[in-house]
């Protein structure tokens, strides 16, 4: 597309230079020379006149043909579309120089819309005759593969009868699954009801407790506050008993540290300024009282 807007944009180009060179011409010449010159008509290019009829005609859409020869001609519409349009294009161009322009633009459309359909015409010609080939190339290798299949078909049979086998044996075993998990659902119902009665069961003799508990406390209602104070005396008691346990155990230990002190006081004080004991009095007893005088020692 771009190809063509550049080939049309290069045609209108060339025509405008080709409208402007005589006038500039004319110009030059007349400032050269002193004699004005008849002024000559501009040389007008007129493009060649596009014929449907000639666009292809050595093709016959109608005939018979070969993958390759409808390749070829796929390719030669491709071009003589990129051909016809620039000519028309130029064609479009040029009456606008003309006196009748609509009538020139009118026949110009008309030829232009008869070379696409004969272009279209020979496009799917050629299309068809690639597609009926690629069929007939489908058909070919279908009746190969199918040949090939009738000549393997023993060992197909062989393989298919084995196949039919297992799926049989799988479809045995499924039931065999499917008649176990039936059986062990029926197991499981009765072991969720015998579940449901033991809860029910148990439910009833907790309720049954619930009830004997509450009866025996109203029944112990008035024996509950001597209790309570026999429970309050024992734990006075207890903790009365573990106060005096402390306090021995404080007085022993008071005494082992006293003792441990004066011991090493002992121990460190020197032998040589130890104060000396002095000698004990003998003291004779006393007698009792009616009894004589003692008598003097021999």
């Amino acid at each position: 597309m771009a190809e063509r807007r550049l080939r049309a944009a290069l045609a209108l180009v060339a025509l405008m230079a080709a409208l402007l060179a005589p006038d500039q011409v004319a110009r030059a010449q007349g400032e050269g020379s002193l004699e004005p010159e008849p002024a000559a008509a501009p040389a007008r290019d007129e493009p060649p006149r596009i014929e449907p009829r000639r666009v292809l005609a050595s093709v016959d859409p109608e005939r018979e043909m070969s993958p390759d020869e409808a390749r070829a001609l796929q390719a030669a519409v491709r071009e003589a579309r990129e051909d016809t349009g620039d000519a028309l294009l130029r064609e479009r161009i040029a009456c606008y120089r003309r006196f009748f322009v609509t009538h020139c633009l009118a026949d110009v459309g008309q030829r232009e819309r008869l070379v696409r359909a004969r272009l279209d015409r020979l496009e799917v010609a050629a299309n068809r005759t690639l597609r009926e080939h690629s069929a007939l190339e489908l058909n070919a290798r279908t009746a190969t593969e199918l040949e090939r299949r009738e000549a393997a078909e023993p060992d197909d049979s062989a393989r298919r009868d084995e196949n039919r086998r297992a799926y049989e044996s799988r479809q045995a075993a499924a039931e065999l699954e499917q008649a176990r998990r039936e059986a062990q659902a029926s197991d499981l119902a009765r072991q969720a009801e015998a579940n449901r009665s033991e809860r029910a069961r148990r439910e009833a003799e907790a309720a049954a407790r619930r009830r004997d508990a509450e009866t025996r406390s109203r029944q112990d209602s008035p024996n509950a506050a001597a209790r309570a104070r026999a429970l309050e005396a024992r734990r006075l008691e207890r903790e009365a008993g573990e106060a005096r346990e402390q306090v021995r155990r404080e007085s022993r230990k008071a005494d082992r540290e006293r003792r441990e002190q004066e011991t090493r006081e002992r121990d460190e004080s020197p032998r040589s300024v130890r104060p000396v004991r002095p000698p004990r009095e003998v003291v004779a007893p006393k007698a009792p009282e009616g009894a004589g005088a003692p008598s003097a020692p021999r």
